[in-house]
């Protein structure tokens, strides 16, 4: 009965709190390496986020080999070289113009930051969210939509279609995790929750409904030079249960709720 007991509460547990099981993407990181030859190349159909757009991302900056922003994100049709990129940093250029990210602290190596980007047709705007609060908003072409299809890297600032015409000495050389695409323009509360949720959650799986590229499926593309999936410095089952909290103590639902 004992054992039947603690065996049901770690259920209980387990499904209550951020730890998750290896190999479905939610625990792992995609690193590039310090060149130009190390990058993730999609064609993408984004013909469904013509009129409204969020990209949002954990990124993790690991230099400051240029002195400014690195592009994380750059994104090209045959109509435009500056469609959309995102930096290291949270600078967004959309529509071939730039929102600046003017926050402070936001140029921090080594440390994760979660940046989404959004923009609407309607309002003609673009909002850039840093760690889940707003730091900039912009005025766009009032008659101006998303251009689709074109080729979407990850790791790299290109200018030519197709994945050509990287730019020297523009990579980005760090690390991103629970990247995704929105056929929506998220409001800043529906931003904060995603950011809320850590690192560590499945919050790949908040507004599931609305995702036209989603992080699991960025993990299965072709990867070029030097791009290995990593793990998350997160926590796992066996760390939470070897805590003070926890080690020596029998496991219920009252230790439960004190974790939570």
């Amino acid at each position: 009965m004992v054992f039947l007991s603690v065996f049901v509460a770690l259920s209980v547990f387990l499904t209550t709190t951020a730890v998750h099981p290896t190999g479905h993407g939610f625990e792992t990181a995609l690193k590039f390496g310090a060149n130009n030859e190390s990058y993730v190349l999609m064609m993408s159909d984004l013909s469904a986020a013509r009129e409204e757009i969020t990209v949002c991302s954990w990124v993790r900056r690991m230099s400051n080999h240029r002195g400014s922003w690195q592009y994380w994100l750059s994104y090209v049709t045959r109509n435009n070289a500056y469609e959309m990129c995102l930096s290291d940093d949270g600078q967004f250029y959309f529509l071939q113009d730039l929102t600046r990210n003017n926050s402070p602290n936001r140029s921090t190596i080594d440390e994760w930051h979660h940046i989404c980007a959004t923009w609407g047709f309607t309002n003609h705007t673009t909002h850039i969210y840093f760690d889940g609060e707003l730091v900039a908003s912009k005025s766009t072409w009032s008659n101006r939509k998303l251009f689709s299809p074109g080729s979407l890297m990850l790791g790299q600032f290109h200018v030519g279609y197709g994945g050509g015409k990287i730019e020297d000495g523009a990579y980005f050389g760090g690390e991103l995790h629970d990247f995704n695409i929105y056929s929506r323009q998220l409001t800043g509360l529906e931003v904060k929750e995603v950011f809320g949720q850590n690192r560590c959650s499945r919050s790949s799986q908040t507004f599931g409904d609305d995702k036209i590229l989603r992080w699991e499926d960025v993990l299965k593309e072709e990867r070029h030079g030097d791009v290995t999936e990593v793990l998350l410095d997160c926590p796992s089952i066996w760390d939470i249960l070897y805590t003070e909290k926890i080690y020596k103590r029998v496991i219920s639902r009252d230790l439960i709720e004190d974790l939570n």
